[in-house]
C-alpha cells in the first residue's frame, strides 16, 4: 500500500464509518469485496471511528490497490478541555444562527438547501471560538430558553458540544484529503457529511451507498441508548421522547440531508428503502437500487442434503442489540421442549457491544441453555454453512443482509424477521422471482414464539427443507450474483469495458 497518492488523482476515495478495516462482516465484507472486485482502480480509504479504544485492531489486510489510507477517531480529541487563553475574537453569531435555523426545519423532505459553503467555512467561526467564546455561551443560553420541555442545562450544553466537536476534525480532513475522481461513502452520517464537504470543495462526484438507512438505525440506537440521561426513561413515559434524544436524532437527519444534497447518486440495496430516503430529504431523481451480490462459487461447496447435518441452526452476524439475539435465544428455549438436542450457534464478532454480549450470556444461563446455545465468535462462513441445516435472522432492522444471500448460495433456507428486504429475498420480489418459491419463512419482529414455530416447520421436515433449499439456490443464482453488483458500480464509477479502466 502506497501512502502518497499525490502523483495523480485517486479513482475512488471510500469514506467509511465504523466498518472496514476494523469491523468484520456486513458492510466491511462488502467493502473488501468491492476493493478486490476492481483491482485496476486506484482506491483510497478514509476510516472514521468513535474512539480508538472502541476497536480491537484491524480485521482486514488493506488491499494492494488502496494507495492512500488514513484513519480518524472523532471522539479521541479532547475538544472539551478549556484552553489556557479562551478565545476573545467574536464569532459570526448571525451566521451560526442562520445555519442552526435551517437545521430546525420541520420537514426534511421539503426543506430548503443546506448552505454547504457555510459548513466548509465552519459556520463563520473557529473551533476555539465555538468551544470557548462567551458569545457562543450566550447563544446556547438564548437557544435553551426557547425550549418548551427543557432538559437539564448541563445535558443540553454538553450535547451541543458533543455534536459539534467532530465537525471541525472533518473540516481538517477535507483540507488535507487526496483528490479523487469519485468520493464514495458507504452511509450518510459522519462519512456522508465528509463526502458532501469533499464533493463540494473539490468539485468531485459523490456516491452515497446506504446498506442500512443510517438515520433509521441511529434512531433505534438512540432510543435504546443508556448514555443519554433523561429525567426518566422514555419508555416509562409513554410515547414521549426526551429533548436530548430528539436533538441527536435531528442531528443525524441533518448530516443525511447534507449528504443527499451534494450526492450525484444515492444507492439503496432494495426498492423499499426509497421511501425512507425520500422522507429524509433524498431527491427521487438521484435514487437507484443496486442489490448486494455474492460469489456463488465461494459458497456452493457448502451445499449438502437434509440428512447430512443434525438439528443445527445458526444466527450469523454481529452481536449487537439491533440484531435482537435475545429473541433468537428465547425461540431456542421454546424449541427445547420438543427437542432438547437442538444446537443453536451464534456466529459473529462479539466485541462491538460488550454489555449486550454479557446480557445475552446471562440470558442463556438463566434459561438453562448452556448446552444448546453456543457463541462461536467470528468464523469462516463457508465452514459454518457446511455444518448447519437452517440459518436464522432475528433482527429488528436490516437492509439486504449478506448472511441471507450467503446462506442461499450454500442451499440453506433462512428464517428471518420481516425487516428490510428479507421478505422479497425469501419469498421473491417479482412474479418471475416468486415463481421460484419460498426459500424460508418470514416472521414478525421480537416474537420468539413465531420464530420458534417457523424454525420447527423447516428444521424437522425433509420435504419442506429440500424444496426451500432448491428455491434458495435458484434465487441467488438468478438475481444476486456478485458480478451483477460489480457491473452496476462500474457504470456509476464511469468505467468502460471489461478492463475496468477509468473513462477519461
Amino acid at each position: 500500500m502506497k501512502d502518497d497518492p499525490s502523483s495523480m488523482p485517486l479513482d475512488v476515495l471510500l469514506l467509511l464509518e465504523g466498518t472496514y478495516p476494523y469491523v468484520q462482516g456486513g458492510v466491511s465484507s462488502w467493502v473488501n469485496r468491492l476493493l478486490h472486485g476492481f483491482p485496476n482502480l486506484r482506491f483510497g480509504v478514509i476510516f472514521l471511528g468513535s474512539a480508538r479504544s472502541d476497536y480491537d485492531g484491524k480485521k482486514y489486510v488493506i488491499a494492494d490497490n488502496v494507495l492512500h489510507y488514513e484513519e480518524h477517531f472523532l471522539y479521541d480529541v479532547q475538544y472539551m478541555r478549556a484552553p489556557r487563553q479562551p478565545s476573545h475574537v467574536a464569532p459570526d453569531i448571525e451566521r451560526i444562527r442562520a445555519a442552526h435555523a435551517s437545521f430546525r426545519q420541520d420537514s426534511l423532505s421539503e426543506a430548503s438547501g443546506i448552505d454547504i459553503q457555510s459548513l466548509v467555512d465552519g459556520m463563520g467561526t473557529t473551533e476555539k471560538q465555538f468551544m470557548h467564546n462567551r458569545a457562543i455561551w450566550d447563544f446556547f443560553l438564548e437557544s435553551y430558553q426557547a425550549i418548551e420541555n427543557k432538559p437539564a442545562f448541563i445535558d443540553y450544553f454538553w450535547t451541543l458540544r458533543g455534536m459539534h466537536s467532530p465537525l471541525w476534525l472533518l473540516k481538517k480532513i477535507v483540507e488535507n484529503a487526496p483528490i479523487a475522481k469519485v468520493y464514495h461513502s458507504a452511509s450518510t452520517g459522519y462519512s456522508g457529511y465528509l463526502g458532501a464537504l469533499l464533493a463540494y470543495s473539490q468539485k468531485g462526484t459523490l456516491i452515497v451507498s446506504e446498506h442500512g438507512i443510517y438515520t433509521k438505525e441511529r434512531r433505534i440506537d438512540l432510543m435504546l441508548a443508556q448514555w443519554i440521561h433523561d429525567k426518566g426513561r422514555f419508555l416509562e413515559r409513554g410515547d414521549a421522547v426526551s429533548y436530548i434524544r430528539e436533538l441527536w436524532i435531528r442531528f443525524f437527519e441533518i448530516l443525511a440531508r447534507a449528504a443527499y444534497q451534494e450526492a450525484h447518486h444515492i444507492v439503496s440495496l432494495y426498492t423499499g428503502a426509497r421511501d425512507l430516503q425520500i422522507k429524509d430529504g433524498a431527491p427521487l431523481a438521484k435514487l437507484s437500487t443496486i442489490p448486494n451480490g455474492v460469489s456463488v462459487s465461494t459458497f456452493s461447496p457448502a451445499r449438502h442434503a437434509f440428512a447430512d447435518t443434525g438439528n443445527i441452526i445458526a444466527f450469523i452476524g454481529r452481536v449487537v442489540p439491533i440484531k435482537d439475539i435475545k429473541t433468537y435465544i428465547r425461540a431456542v428455549r421454546l424449541l427445547t421442549d420438543r427437542d432438547p438436542d437442538i444446537r443453536a450457534w451464534i456466529v459473529g464478532p462479539e466485541e462491538e457491544d460488550p454489555e449486550y454480549f454479557r446480557e445475552c450470556q446471562l440470558l442463556i444461563r438463566h434459561l438453562r441453555l448452556d448446552t444448546q446455545v453456543q457463541f462461536l465468535g467470528y468464523r469462516s462462513t463457508v465452514e459454518i454453512l457446511r455444518g448447519i441445516r437452517l440459518s436464522v435472522l432475528s433482527s429488528i432492522s436490516e437492509s439486504l443482509p449478506l448472511a441471507v444471500l450467503e446462506s442461499f448460495a450454500a442451499g440453506i433456507p433462512v428464517i428471518a424477521t420481516d425487516v428490510g428486504s428479507c421478505r422479497e429475498l425469501i419469498l421473491g420480489k417479482s412474479p418471475e422471482d416468486r415463481n421460484i418459491g419460498a426459500a424460508g419463512e418470514v416472521v414478525a419482529i421480537a416474537n420468539p414464539n413465531a420464530l420458534a414455530v417457523s424454525i420447527e416447520k423447516v428444521l424437522y421436515h425433509r420435504e419442506i427443507w429440500t424444496k426451500m433449499s432448491s428455491a434458495a439456490i435458484a434465487r441467488v443464482e438468478r438475481f444476486y450474483q456478485e458480478n451483477h453488483m460489480f457491473a452496476a458500480y462500474q457504470a456509476l464509477y464511469g468505467l468502460k469495458g471489461k478492463d475496468k479502466t477509468w473513462q477519461e
